[in-house]
């Protein structure tokens, strides 16, 4: 479990988070953990009611949790959002390590290149000709800039990350290892002879501020115009965004995710693990899509869809409750079908002496 590099009274968390401490703000707290593995120093969050039970086991001595929830005798930062205030104290008192400052020896840095003095563009980094690394950024072993790449204020782009030429990147921008901007598409024509051939893509990726993405993410360079992620968007992992994809602000989308060419996610919604889309749909603003749905069509604002193919919400359980009882229903045909198999036959014609009569 995270530790911090000394005790902390519970009051100076207090003051970090602009709250008010029920209980004893002396009370000193020496690390943050999960409530099954902390220790009686430890600071834990409750988010729901669902979590009062483990919290009952645990030893933690000090929570953040939401107001009229009873902590049995333990001291509290009460709080609306529990997770997003732990999750703010982690980040003052448990910062990342960053480098120092300055270009590291072993950096290739092209001398058309502009980098900030208080940026640092670690050993292995690659910056290209005519980039710009804005202020606070980092650029981590290993990653590459190409040609005109352009890197905001205050960025982290981890080991492993590629931004391929003419790439736009806002400012406070998480790239995890591995992401790649500005691959050329999945775009296919055929050539005189009927063969697939790669399409031309000359577009660019544009992503705004406060975006993150996750590891081994594509978002592939529009054709002619540009993919562009919207402030605040999240992507997870293992994501592919396909050319001229608008990924709309505060949007989140989950690992494993696949939107086609020119698919349009609306702002603040969410598509879950596996969805994919075919090209050129839009998915409406606070729209919900579940996880492993095949998309066809487009989805209105603020609708929830679910399966493969995807159906609104209501039918899709309607049809997930019928198929729970199509073995039954199977079952109750074939009954019914050797009993009019049964009927039949009593209803044939008879062959016995009667008949020669």
């Amino acid at each position: 479990m995270p530790r911090t590099a000394g005790p902390i009274r519970l009051a100076e968390l207090a003051r970090v988070l602009g709250l008010e401490v029920e209980g004893d703000p002396q009370l000193e707290i020496g690390g943050f953990a999960s409530l099954e593995k902390a220790g009686p120093d430890e600071l834990v969050f409750v988010r729901d009611r669902g979590h009062l039970a483990a919290l009952a086991a645990c030893p933690a001595r000090a929570v953040v949790a939401p107001a009229g929830f009873a902590l049995e005798g333990r001291s509290a930062l009460r709080s609306a959002r529990p997770a997003h205030d732990f999750s703010r104290l982690m980040q003052h008192f448990l910062p990342l390590p960053r480098p120092p400052a300055g270009i590291a020896s072993g950096a290739h840095v092209d001398p058309t290149a502009e980098i900030h003095p208080t940026a640092s563009i670690e050993a292995g980094a690659r910056i290209g000709p005519g980039s710009r690394v804005g202020a606070g950024t980092v650029i981590a072993a290993n990653a590459t800039l190409a040609a005109v790449v352009v890197v905001g204020r205050d960025c982290w782009i981890h080991s492993g990350a590629v931004l391929r030429d003419r790439t736009q990147v806002g400012d406070r921008v998480v790239l995890q290892p591995g992401v790649v901007l500005g691959s050329d598409g999945f775009g296919l024509v055929a050539d005189e002879q009927g063969r697939p051939v790669a399409m031309a893509h000359r577009g660019r990726v544009v992503v705004e501020d406060d975006v993150e993405i996750g590891a081994n993410t594509t978002v592939d360079r529009a054709t002619l115009d540009e993919t562009r992620i919207r402030r605040g968007a999240k992507i997870d992992n293992l994501v592919q965004i396909a050319h001229n994809c608008d990924v709309g602000e505060n949007a989140l989308i989950v690992a494993q995710t696949g939107l086609s060419g020119g698919t349009i996610v609306g702002p603040g919604a969410i598509v879950m693990a596996q969805a994919g889309t075919t090209g050129h749909l839009r998915i409406g603003a606070r729209a919900f899509v579940g996880a492993r749905a095949g998309l066809h069509h487009d989805v209105a604002d603020g609708e929830r869809v679910f399966g493969s193919p995807a159906m609104e919400e209501r039918t899709w359980h309607r049809a997930m409750a019928a198929l729970k009882r199509l073995p039954e229903l199977l079952r109750r045909v074939r009954r019914l079908e050797q009993r009019l198999d049964l009927r039949a036959g009593d209803a044939s014609p008879s062959t016995g002496d009667s008949d020669r009569a």
